[in-house]
């Protein structure tokens, strides 16, 4: 009995260990992975009119080759179409595509240099790419894909096939049927002329206000108790239950749930939504990062996921129903199809019958780009979050009688390029200005009464320019001009009030090329002048010779001359008080 105990031991041991031996004798590499990849939404239409380029000016007596060699329909030449179905590649390069006859049937793929409308009744696509504008009218079918660099309008009753993209903006009409669609705007159950709400239906703060990291776990509802002092809830939501989000609420997190969850009407979700069953957005509820579901995704009207200039995903493994009037910025995905109810009554003629629609492509897209305070109360009393990581902000006016920047109220917002500064700033806070790459400012800085300057204030401003800092300056807080490359002198009077320099507050401020400090200078942090390759002298109290940022000027400015002075002590005796 224990012989066979051993030799059933040895049988089941056996590949096991054949397995461990052939493991060792293995050379064995580290899995490589493409960090940076990304799936192309827009991957059918760029890599279509890729090839298509390519293949043009080889096209020869009708036939162009692609995959293989296609049949070609100029029509440039041929406007007309007098049978169909249609089996050649079609191409307009000169004109618009606008094929009068209805019923007709394209087997093949259509590329189009200027606008494509298909507004004849009836109308069968297979593939359509245009280097401007697509229009689908009333009852267009399409068998795989449609993808424009600019505006895609849609009318109704359109079946939108495998995947519906472009460049700039997707406006989808009613009872229509989808499987895939993309844009940086896509806006669902609208009309081109119909204008946007989304902006004027929201609360303009909810696009800065910042996302919680801490966490609450298996709640079943999230209401007016759960709020803190300024009126939000500060969580994000980890729960094995079904969850309700109250009306109006603002939830500054992330919702993960193992059952369904239903936003309700005017509330809003900062974060993601991640949920194993189905997902009720209500009338007018916002969603600002992405939503996954295992299940079904339900649109009310004017329900919005995402925000202008960032891209998110709403991905169902099962079906997405949209009311009308909802907004999404960037990837719809529906496992099991989506779709868009059909217009609500009301909207008919007299005789009950749809009115003729009006065929038209939406106006390009426009945000305000400038900003300009009503006075000086409106200015005090903006929101904390301020204009944080607005990317449409190119100018701003600050009014006379502001004192100060507050911290973080344009950071990153990339695109600024002026900023109108009053005489009466004395502060500029932390984070003020961070990652404005294209700032400049009027005044110069050195005309201002500037006493101090935040941490990262005007970190990486890459094109800020100012002739130099105002002598009232006291405090340039660490990182303060990080990364202004075109700051080129800091030179202050010997008994100007600079006291502190922050740890790398000029760090690669490769155009910086003489310094002088004032007397009064008693702090250069670490790092100070890191990556200053341009630096060539610099004039320094003799007190500063064993400061950090300045110890270490041999190795990090070996081209520069440092020179020491003497200092000059100005004293007076207040009572038994020496101020010096």
């Amino acid at each position: 009995m224990k012989v066979l105990i051993l030799v059933f031991l040895i049988l089941l041991a056996a590949p096991l260990i054949v397995a461990v031996v052939h493991s060792k004798t293995q050379k064995r590499n580290i899995l490589t992975i493409r960090q940076s990849y990304t799936k192309d939404p827009r991957y059918f239409g760029r890599s279509f009119s890729k090839m298509m380029e390519a293949a043009i000016p080889q096209m020869k007596d009708g036939v162009i080759h692609l995959s293989r060699d296609e049949a070609v329909w100029d029509a440039d030449a041929h406007p007309a179409f007098p049978d169909s179905p249609i089996n050649a590649v079609v191409i307009a390069r000169a004109h618009d595509f606008c094929p009068a006859e209805a019923g007709l049937n394209f087997k093949k793929e259509i590329y189009c240099e200027e606008n494509a409308r298909f507004t004849a009744e009836n109308t069968h696509l297979r593939a359509v790419y245009s280097k401007k504008r697509v229009l689908l009218g009333n009852g267009c079918r399409v068998l795989r894909w449609v993808d424009a660099e600019g505006a895609v309008a849609v009318f109704d009753h359109c079946d939108l096939g495998q995947s519906l993209s472009s460049g700039e903006q997707l406006v989808v009409g009613y009872d229509n049927t989808f499987c895939r669609l993309y844009a940086p705007v896509v806006r669902l159950g609208q009309r081109p002329d119909e204008p946007d709400l989304f902006a004027q239906k929201r609360d303009t703060r909810l696009f800065r206000l910042p996302v919680s990291g801490e966490n609450m776990r298996n709640v079943r509802y999230i209401g007016d108790d759960m709020t803190s002092g300024d009126g939000t809830v500060p969580y994000s939501i980890l729960t094995t239950h079904d969850l309700k989000l109250s009306d109006g609420l603002i939830l500054r997190g992330d919702i993960h749930s193992d059952g369904a969850v239903r936003i309700m009407e005017k509330a809003v979700v900062l974060g993601n939504i991640f949920a194993e069953r189905d997902i009720l957005l209500e009338r007018d509820s916002t969603v600002l990062g992405n939503v996954f579901t295992q299940g079904d995704i339900f649109f009310e009207k004017g329900a919005c996921v995402g925000q202008p200039n960032r891209i998110s995903s709403v991905i169902a493994r099962g079906t997405i129903r949209f009311s009308g009037g909802n907004n999404v910025y960037g990837y719809i995905v529906a496992g099991d199809g989506g779709y868009i109810l059909k217009e609500e009554p009301g909207q008919q003629d007299e005789t009950g019958d749809n009115p003729l629609p009006d065929y038209r492509f939406p106006d390009a897209i426009r945000y305000p780009d400038t900003v300009r305070f009503r006075n000086l109360e409106a200015y005090r009393n903006l929101d904390k979050q301020g204009f944080r990581m607005d990317s449409y902000i190119l100018h701003v006016q600050i009014p006379d009688g502001a004192d100060r920047i507050p911290g973080s109220q344009f950071f990153a917002c990339r695109n600024l390029k002026t900023v109108v500064l009053p005489q009466s700033i004395t502060a500029i806070e932390d984070y003020a200005f961070t990652d404005c790459r294209e700032l400049t400012t009027t005044p110069d800085l050195k005309c201002l009464p500037l006493t101090f300057v935040g941490t990262s204030a005007f970190e990486n401003c890459e094109t800020l320019y100012f002739s130099g800092l105002p002598d009232t300056l006291r405090a340039i807080e660490g990182a303060a001009f990080a990364g202004c490359r075109s700051l080129t002198k800091l030179v202050f009077s010997e008994d100007a009030a600079l006291e502190t320099i922050g740890d790398h507050a000029f760090r690669d401020c490769c155009g910086l090329t003489e310094v002088y400090l004032p007397d009064r200078t008693a702090r250069v942090g670490v790092s100070a002048f890191l990556g200053c390759t341009g630096l060539r002298h610099l004039s320094l109290p003799e007190t500063l010779k064993d400061q950090p940022g300045v110890k270490e000027l041999p190795v990090h400015c070996p081209d520069a001359r440092v020179s020491f002075r003497k200092v000059r002590f100005c004293t007076e005796e207040v009572g038994n008080e020496q101020t010096v």
